[in-house]
């Protein structure tokens, strides 16, 4: 006879009638629940005899900066997004078709874009310290109870709005090249409208909050998106995995005028406008594409080792912020630690000028080691490395 398979927070859901989330918050009281739905949750818990793992009960949901003791106080930062199992791989030179060859190493690390933008927006710490929370998929096997783990390690609560559909945590192979290139395979993820509206009360907050969105989920969360605004919350958005469909002139045009802070890198920008000029004349065509729209939110080019553009709301003006200059490693994630730096300080209240310089050196830095989440930048590591490198803004 085959062994009992030990219920899972999951079964605790299905048999109480709720989400996984709602479960996650009532076993780590990280969110009041009602106290009908606490009623229905604990005779769910007793008649399946379910037993949190030991790290399902660590999970403080608090930040792991000791001076963070409130976090309820502090701007509140909503990351919505892919979580991963990084299987880092490093080689002199991609493979061919067809070519088998022994890499020097592979390692096992936690990835993922949203993952990775609200690592670093939480490892900034005081005075920009967050309350950061991750709106993920994540299943019942070892590797989600250890990414769970990492999180809230690193300063993240986890919010599991859903599991994957075979009830793993999502894996990518990230094949990382000498030169520090990267090329990342990753298996589908999904987090639809109803995952993020069901689990994820909509309301006011008495203190700045954000919904940070991922390009791959744009389309089937306009509805939050309008809500949230609704709500007073700010909405950001990287365009990781943006669809194909919406790299259209016209389809971008309407997102950044939905969006209050959009982070595109320029591989993608000149494929929407079909630009073909120097950087430059890149510059200067974005600042006329963008000026001539009657709305829209600051839009944050990236531009790798060359730092980054701000094109301000309601402004012609182009910031244009240096990279620092480093011995680059691995290119994984440098775009992700960028808009998690940068909305540490944008929530702050921090101008676009200050958020961008902190924000280009943290992605420099975040290049300089092995992983997406290899080297997370706090806020005196970050102002040590401003201060000697004598770096300057043009606008």
């Amino acid at each position: 006879m085959a062994p009992r398979r030990r219920p899972t927070i999951a079964d605790v859901a299905k048999c109480a009638g709720v989400s996984i989330g709602t479960v996650s918050n009532y076993i780590n009281r990280t969110a009041v629940v009602r106290s009908d739905t606490e009623a229905r949750i604990a005779k769910a818990i007793a008649e399946l005899t379910y037993r949190p793992s030991a790290i399902a009960r660590s999970l403080p949901g608090l930040a792991s900066d000791p001076n963070l003791e409130n976090v309820s106080s502090l701007p509140r930062l909503l990351v919505t997004g892919y979580i991963s199992v990084d299987y880092l791989c490093r080689v002199d030179v991609l493979p061919h078709r067809d070519d088998r060859i022994t890499a020097q190493h592979i390692e096992k690390a936690l990835g993922g874009p949203a993952a990775n933008v609200a690592v670093a927006a939480a490892g900034v710490g005081n005075p920009y310290g967050l309350d950061v929370q991750l709106a993920t998929a994540v299943g019942d096997d070892p590797d989600s109870d250890w990414a769970l783990a990492e999180l809230s390690r690193r300063g993240v609560h986890a919010l599991p709005i859903r599991r994957p559909f075979n009830n793993r945590l999502s894996r990518a192979i990230v094949i990382i090249e000498a030169n520090g290139s990267r090329t990342i395979i990753n298996e589908p993820f999904e987090l639809s409208e109803i995952d993020l509206t069901a689990n994820l009360p909509v309301k006011p907050e008495p203190r700045t909050a954000c919904l940070h969105v991922e390009g791959y989920h744009y389309e089937r969360m306009i509805g939050s998106i309008d809500r949230f605004h609704e709500a007073g919350w700010y909405v950001s958005l990287h365009s990781t995995g943006l669809p194909q469909n919406v790299r259209t002139p016209a389809s971008f045009k309407e997102l950044v005028s939905r969006i209050d802070l959009t982070f595109i890198n320029d591989v993608m920008l000149r494929e929407i406008f079909e630009i073909r000029t120097p950087l430059a004349s890149m510059l200067q065509q974005t600042r006329e594409i963008l000026a001539n729209l009657d709305k829209r939110g600051t839009v944050v080019l990236t531009l790798g080792e060359l730092g980054a553009a701000v094109f301000a709301k309601g402004s012609s003006q182009v910031i244009e912020v240096p990279a620092l200059s480093v011995n680059m490693v691995d290119a994984t994630g440098a775009g992700d630690s960028f808009a998690g730096v940068f909305l540490s300080q944008w929530l702050h209240g921090a101008s676009l000028v200050r958020s961008a310089q902190y924000a280009a050196i943290a992605a420099s830095l975040t290049t300089t080691a092995e992983g997406a989440q290899g080297l997370v930048s706090t806020y005196g590591e970050l102002q040590s490395a401003l201060s000697e490198s004598n770096l300057k803004v043009s606008a």
